[in-house]
């Protein structure tokens, strides 16, 4: 039997299918079906597991056992380190394809239940692991068993592992970008178009600071760069990391509110931390998985009593221009509009239309009633008040690179 050959077009099929599966099941199940199609005799699963013990397969292709599709099983050989096998991928990187030729001890391996009662019943005898993500002791994995017949095997083997390879970091890529629709499509479908509705800028977050969504008012934000950011990794980062970082890492041990004080540009910030988890309900079964010990964290922005309005708080809040925010900002500090003209060098006219302007973007009529419409971003430094404070993040708005 001749080595299978995979042509550029087939590759591309097949990274084409990786990236339109979005962790669904019937997607995933049409690039197993093809992967076998292209490796003829081989079966494959997709499945996750925790420890040693693997749950039922997610989706399945060829004549695999029962207990691999529908029970779930334990993994009971070591690797060549003497760690258990499924443990031993936990410590590969994410896109890893593992071989039981080369990080299997075969003497543990063919003694094993796994290989006696699961492998070599049904005519196979090596696979192949695709690490696709992990969360602490559970992983999503894509497993290749390859027949046991030699002339098939060594057809097949190094073809289907330069495959794998190449095939790794977009499979990697696409569950991650499934992921980032899974959880959005799932957050909206639990509140809707409600967290635009939440005056206060509202960003939501991993433990690892990792960008999940953001309200409205939390988008203008971001895109200012002021007082965080979403840098190009996909990370939302403040000047002092270390304390935003430590601030995530005391919630993910203990989550309750928590929160930080930012010195920045436009004035004084208070960033309330609050726990958020939403329902994991319409997540694929493999990500329920992995993401049940995920936790979420909504960061809101507002001011503790006292501190002067912050003008960009305003913009991104009420969509102020910026001379309407210093219009807002001189109003609340009890400035009229003619002391406003005067101080501005503009016309009394212009900072009445301006006046106008914040009146009907805020809601309010009245000076007085501003003060009260505005006094939500209290709520956030309320948080603080009364006790010692949270810590003091001390710097510029906008972050050197």
């Amino acid at each position: 039997m001749k080595p299978v050959e995979i042509s550029h077009e087939e590759l591309s099929g097949l990274i084409g299918l990786i990236y339109e599966s979005a962790l669904e099941d019937p997607q995933w199940q049409r690039f197993l079906d093809r992967m076998a199609q292209v490796f003829p005799g081989t079966g494959a699963m997709l499945f996750g597991h925790e420890g040693e013990r693997v749950f039922p397969s997610y989706v399945h292709t060829g004549k695999l056992p029962n207990v691999l599709r529908t029970v779930g099983f334990e993994v009971d050989f070591l690797n060549v380190q003497n760690i258990g096998g499924l443990s031993a991928m936990l410590l590969s990187p994410n896109g890893f394809v593992g071989r039981s030729k080369r990080y299997v001890d075969p003497a543990s391996y063919e003694r094993s239940n796994f290989y006696r009662t699961l492998m070599r019943p049904y005519g196979y005898h090596h696979f192949m692991n695709l690490k696709l993500d992990a969360r602490n002791d559970r992983s999503a994995q894509m497993t290749f068993v390859i027949p046991a017949d030699p002339a098939i095997e060594a057809a097949i083997h190094d073809p289907l592992f330069e495959t794998l390879r190449l095939l790794a970091p977009h499979a990697v890529r696409a569950l991650k970008m499934a992921r980032a629709l899974s959880l959005a499509r799932n957050a909206l479908s639990v509140i809707g178009g409600f967290l635009d509705t939440i005056v206060l800028p509202m960003v939501v977050v991993t433990g690892r600071a990792e960008f999940v969504f953001a309200n409205a008012a939390g988008r203008r934000l971001l895109a200012r760069e002021v007082p965080m950011r979403v840098a190009g990794d996909g990370r939302v980062e403040m000047r002092d990391a270390r304390a935003f970082a430590a601030k995530l890492r005391e919630m993910e041990g203990q989550p309750v509110a928590g929160g930080l004080r930012v010195e920045g540009e436009d004035g004084p910030l208070s960033l309330c931390l609050t726990p958020f988890r939403p329902s994991l309900s319409d997540v694929s079964p493999l990500d329920r998985d992995l993401l049940q010990e995920e936790r979420l964290f909504a960061i809101f922005i507002g001011q503790r009593g006292g501190d002067a309005i912050n003008l960009g708080l305003l913009r991104d809040v009420y969509e102020l221009t910026a001379r309407e925010a210093e219009v807002c900002g001189a109003l609340l500090a009890g400035q009229s509009p003619v002391q406003i003209a005067d101080g501005s060098g503009r016309a009394l006219k212009t900072v009445r239309n301006q006046i106008q302007a914040v009146h009907e973007k805020v809601g309010v009529t009245s000076v007085a009633e501003l003060s009260e419409a505005l006094s939500v971003f209290r709520t956030v430094g309320a948080v603080f008040d009364g006790g010692a404070g949270p810590p003091q993040l001390t710097g510029g708005g906008r972050h050197a690179g």
